[in-house]
């Protein structure tokens, strides 16, 4: 056997194991920026829906005949929808990307005077994608 052509099966067994290991690590790193890309669109839209959600609670506390609402933000939007006396549902949609939505439930105890009165609330929340 020739002796200069004993040296490419264990070239090509070494190219292909080097491919192998490449194209695993870079399958890794789509796999974290992706999860990473998710993981700052959960944020945006948890820190848009806490915003409509202090802003509703101050607005319940004015006038409690609230409906509908929309609130924009630069990334964003919320729609803030009335379910029932007094729960609603806020749904942030991150620019058609992400969207995550949640029920609140206002209770407005009464106890004769406006400045005391409390707001408390129930979240449930689902992640839609």
């Amino acid at each position: 056997m020739n002796e200069k052509g004993a040296v490419l099966p264990s070239v090509m067994v070494f190219v292909l194991l080097l491919s192998i290991v490449l194209l695993g690590t870079n399958r890794i790193f789509e796999n974290q920026i992706n999860q990473l890309r998710m993981t700052k669109h959960y944020y945006k839209v948890e820190s848009m829906l806490t915003l409509s959600r202090m802003e509703l609670k101050r607005q319940y506390e004015l006038n409690q005949e609230i409906e509908n609402g929309m609130v924009i933000f630069s990334d964003g939007t919320v729609t803030i929808q009335k379910t029932s006396i007094n729960s609603f549902t806020l749904n942030g949609t991150l620019k058609n990307v992400f969207s995550k939505q949640i029920e609140i439930q206002l209770e407005q105890k009464s106890t004769g005077i406006f400045d005391n009165k409390e707001l408390t609330e129930e979240v449930k929340s689902s992640v839609v994608k």
